[in-house]
């Protein structure tokens, strides 16, 4: 029998691991975590074993071995990096085309590898078997749902792929159900799936979406009730199962995590305040010790930092003129800059807000913010990557962003001539490539090419 259902989420503990980065864990011989680097894996109740530099590309998933010997960490581009186990390889360049990204990573439980799913559904095993992934179609408009994560079951039979529209398909393991078709996907108000975790008792799953609910597929809820307390306004990001299979953790973007009938371990303090633009991105298990470990994506690149990290449902859409995208929430300024325009009759709902970079490698250059966006900004503002700049509200135009015309802020825009009404501009495709390199999801391609190259002055990201 399918028991299917939801649960708001509550933000019942709020850890002082909110953000607790390079905090001392069991086995770890460092006597004052104030006095460690920001790190990009969290430690908590669970020995640490390293972590992968704080740069580019962003850190996108973790997982922890079944013996509780370590972990692995995953980026964007497909690197794997191993801290206590052996690596088995990482995905190439060539593995990933543009608009594609890594996003999950599961461990094999029979062969000790690991498998890493990226946005265009193919899996690829790395010490263990390939045992296939969803056909995700390309295209504009984010009608073929991504694939965002990845769950293996703890008999190493085989994984789930989530995609997210709440799609689920299993490899070398039966199928529980879906969410598919009942998600508001890529319209207005969409609701996007962000994180499914596997149930060790029943053999379902649990799939876990923006809205921050919980759904079950053979796998029981929880009687958790909402609560907006701490920082329930902040995304969900993962989902995590506990070892015995008695619940579930859920990882929030801020860094904290709550507990759903599975015990959560003390916190050790002191703790370190997680960086200004620091997403928490993955959320892994010890089986060992019960603690957990949480991927910390924290890629500035030359001051700029992430301008999405606060969206809530964020889809990727086209990239034409600039990179198009749904959702809701904050959008930051990207570094540094002074705000030259705010609005334009021309654009939909009015909105052109253009500011100057004044730092970093894209000094003097123009960044806009169009379509359906509330500005929060006025004209001649001073701004920094702490600023927000509008907020995204989900409607059907979604929002736009892109290289502005330096010369001509006031609704003009780099990429205007090169674009045909079907195409990706050479403009959108290095503007995209620059919110990759920040941390934030690309956007998609289009069929047809840009019909010039970017100026060679401009930066490559």
């Amino acid at each position: 029998m399918n028991k299917r259902g939801t649960v708001a989420l509550s933000a019942c503990v709020a850890l002082g691991a909110l953000g607790l980065i390079g905090a001392p864990a069991k086995g770890d011989t460092r006597a004052d975590a104030s006095s460690v680097a920001p790190s990009t894996v969290v430690a908590v109740g669970a020995p640490f074993r390293g972590a992968p530099s704080a740069t580019s590309p962003a850190v996108v998933g973790i997982a922890a071995n079944p013996d509780g010997r370590g972990y692995y960490v995953l980026r964007s581009n497909g690197e794997v990096d191993a801290f206590g186990v052996p690596s088995y390889g990482s995905l190439s360049g060539a593995d990933l085309p543009a608009g594609v990204t890594a996003t999950g990573i599961a461990i094999d439980a029979q062969t000790g590898g690991y498998w890493v799913v990226s946005s265009d559904g193919r899996v690829r095993g790395f010490h263990a078997p390939n045992l296939g992934g969803p056909k995700i179609h390309p295209g504009g408009w984010g009608q073929y749902a991504s694939a965002v994560a990845i769950a293996s079951t703890s008999d190493g039979r085989g994984y789930y792929v989530l995609r997210a529209n709440g799609g689920v398909d299993g490899f070398g393991v039966p199928w529980h159900g879906s969410l598919a078709r009942k998600l508001v996907y890529g319209a207005t108000a969409p609701v996007v799936a962000v994180g499914i975790a596997t149930d060790a008792q029943t053999g379902g799953y649990w799939v876990l979406t923006s809205n921050g609910r919980v759904s079950g597929f053979d796998a029981p809820l929880t009687t958790a009730k909402p609560s907006n307390n701490g920082g329930s306004s902040m995304p969900v990001t993962a989902i995590a199962s506990a070892g015995s299979g008695t619940g579930y953790f859920v990882l929030r973007a801020n860094g904290e995590v709550n507990a759903f009938q599975a015990p959560l371990p003390t916190a050790p303090s002191p703790s370190i305040t997680m960086p200004i633009g620091a997403v928490a991105s993955g959320l892994a298990l010890d089986p060992i010790t019960g603690g957990y470990y949480e991927a910390i994506d924290m890629t500035p690149l030359d001051g700029y930092l992430n301008p999405l990290r606060q969206i809530t449902a964020l889809v990727p859409q086209e990239i034409d003129q600039g990179v198009d995208y749904c959702g809701s929430g904050p959008v930051f300024s990207i570094g540094v800059g002074v705000v030259k325009n705010v609005y334009a009759s021309d654009w939909p709902s009015g909105v052109f807000i253009a500011y100057q970079l004044s730092e970093g490698p894209a000094k003097g250059l123009d960044v806009y913010v169009a379509e359906n966006v509330t500005p929060k900004v006025s004209v001649g503002q001073r701004l920094s990557a702490q600023s927000v700049v509008g907020i995204l509200h989900d409607a059907k135009t979604c929002m736009e962003m892109g290289w502005a015309d330096p010369s001509q802020t006031n609704g003009h825009v780099m990429g205007h001539l090169q674009f045909n009404g079907k195409n990706s501009t050479s403009f959108g495709l290095n503007f995209s490539a620059f919110l990759q390199a920040l941390g934030a999801r690309p956007g998609l391609p289009q069929p047809f090419g840009p019909p010039g190259p970017i100026p060679s002055s401009w930066p490559r990201w």
